[in-house]
């Protein structure tokens, strides 16, 4: 009997061990994905939310762009301020989030505001942004630190641009103030626990947005914090872990950082409330093995064989969801987007160009197709290096986009500095049109290019054209004709467009 009863404890005692293996083994699996998911979600939030905070400051750009332009161009007399003014109040709901916009002559003093009434000094020669523009000579915009606004005694955010007079001399600022308040409450909509925390920092390192909102953080200097001293030298995204230092509470966050303008965006979870359903998950399974355990040997056989079934199935699970996490990978690196000038990639134009010819020859209309090529791009990289030829990639694209408008066009990058427009239902004559337009358009941008006879960025254009019956089934030979086409523009000077002769 008690060489039974021992047989019978050693059973159990070694059933009770395996389990407590299988178990913590499951619960460290789960551990492990809990925190994964965790990395993931927080680095997909960061990377929307830089999206979103650069398209803000992106449409404050071009706001703040035009009207210094508009500025320098009527100048700072009485007389011309009501029609600057026209033109600020009708830009005025373009962007929700400004606070106000004003522009200040050389000595800081208000000229024009789209909100006139200012509470406070309105001399604004102290202000961080007006004694910047008047030590710094470039005419970009500039992202300030944090201050009160003078308009309604809100914490904002400043976008400003130097203003020069027509020799090139100081002539004040042009401000816009984005209210920090609206960026809070777009924050506030997304779920991130009651202990999370969003974040905008400048490439300084100062602290423009913390959602939650403490004023005493606001204008906080953290460039001594890891997220500056580590992780960003290595690279501009990641995960990592830390105590904060405003409240003491350990997060794991995701940090992306913006490569147009520098800031840094950062969303954070409660290492304890990430991990909360994870606990009490495990919290659930230790019970139900200890009440188990209770029981007979038959029962711990039963039980060992469910907890070998569950963890099989969560092996499974993991080697789906790792399956389904590749394809993942490979459908975004197949995206239809070029991920530089935000065209359709070369990919998208072989599949759209069949379908728009197939769609003319059912519809008996013509098809055209226009091949651009940037003129000496070459000697633009060479001598104003890769960023900037990225920057006059963007420019272009922008432009092109721009001018083709039409619902049914598709502009596509074709590869380096080359970018192709399929135009369906337009003739050889309304290709032309286009193309002239598109050149001079490109022209008007007046990007910088000393190593051009130009002395701008231009292109060359070549144009292919066809009945949708004619080209059907014969597209390559469509792509052929525009890019001899595009071969005689540049061979007869560049800067121009050259239609193909060649007939289907």
């Amino acid at each position: 009997m008690k060489k039974e009863f021992f047989i019978g404890l050693t059973i159990l005692a070694v059933v009770f061990f395996v389990m407590s293996i299988i178990l913590s083994i499951n619960i460290w699996i789960t551990r492990v994905q809990t925190i994964n998911d965790l990395n993931t979600n927080v680095s997909n939030l960061s990377h929307t939310l830089n999206l979103y905070s650069e398209g803000i400051i992106r449409q404050g750009e071009m706001f703040i762009d035009d009207l210094s332009d508009i500025t320098e161009i009527y100048g700072e007399e009485k007389n011309n301020i009501t029609n600057i003014r026209k033109i600020l109040t009708s830009q005025n709901e373009l962007l929700e989030q400004i606070n106000n916009v004003v522009i200040y002559d050389v000595n800081g003093n208000k000229l024009i505001a789209l909100h006139e009434r200012i509470y406070g000094r309105v001399n604004s020669a102290d202000r961080f942004f007006f004694v910047y523009h008047q030590n710094n000579t470039s005419k970009k915009i500039f992202i300030g630190p944090p201050v009160v606004s003078r308009t309604n005694g809100k914490w904002v955010i400043t976008i400003s641009r130097r203003l020069e007079d027509h020799q090139g001399r100081f002539a004040g600022v042009a401000v816009l103030t984005l209210s920090i308040e609206n960026f809070l409450e777009a924050f506030g909509k997304i779920d991130i626990g009651h202990a999370g925390a969003i974040a905008l920092t400048s490439e300084s390192g100062i602290l423009l947005i913390r959602y939650p909102f403490d004023e005493k953080n606001i204008g906080r200097v953290i460039s001594d914090s890891p997220l500056f001293t580590t992780y960003l030298k290595n690279s501009d995204s990641g995960t990592a872990r830390s105590v904060s230092r405003f409240d003491n509470i350990q997060r794991m966050y995701a940090f992306q950082k913006n490569k147009r303008y520098g800031f840094v965006t950062t969303v954070a979870v409660s290492l304890d409330e990430g991990m909360l359903p994870w606990k009490k998950q495990s919290e659930i399974l230790i019970v139900i093995v200890v009440f188990l355990m209770g029981g007979a040997i038959t029962s711990g056989y039963f039980l060992l064989r469910d907890i070998y079934q569950r963890a099989r199935s969560h092996h499974e699970l993991s080697k789906t969801t790792e399956s389904l996490m590749t394809a993942n990978k490979k459908l975004s690196a197949m995206a239809a987007e070029d991920s530089l000038t935000g065209l359709a990639n070369r990919r998208k134009f072989d599949e759209a160009l069949p379908h728009e010819v197939l769609q003319c020859a059912v519809n008996n209309h013509s098809i055209s197709l226009m091949l651009i090529d940037i003129d000496y791009f070459k000697k633009y990289n060479d001598n104003y290096g890769h960023l900037a030829g990225d920057d006059c990639l963007r420019q272009v694209a922008t432009s092109i986009k721009k001018t083709v408008k039409g619902s049914s066009a598709l502009v596509a990058r074709y590869g380096g500095e080359e970018f192709v427009v399929i135009l369906p239902a337009t003739d050889l004559i309304a290709a032309e049109k286009e193309a002239q337009k598109l050149i001079q358009n490109i022209c008007q941008e007046n990007i910088c290019h000393e190593y051009s006879p130009f002395g701008i960025v231009t292109v060359s254009i070549g144009i292919a054209s066809g009945h949708g019956l004619a080209v059907k089934g014969k597209e390559r030979k469509l792509i052929e004709f525009a890019d001899d086409a595009l071969y005689r523009a540049k061979y007869a000077g560049r800067n121009g467009f050259f239609s193909s002769t060649h007939l289907f």
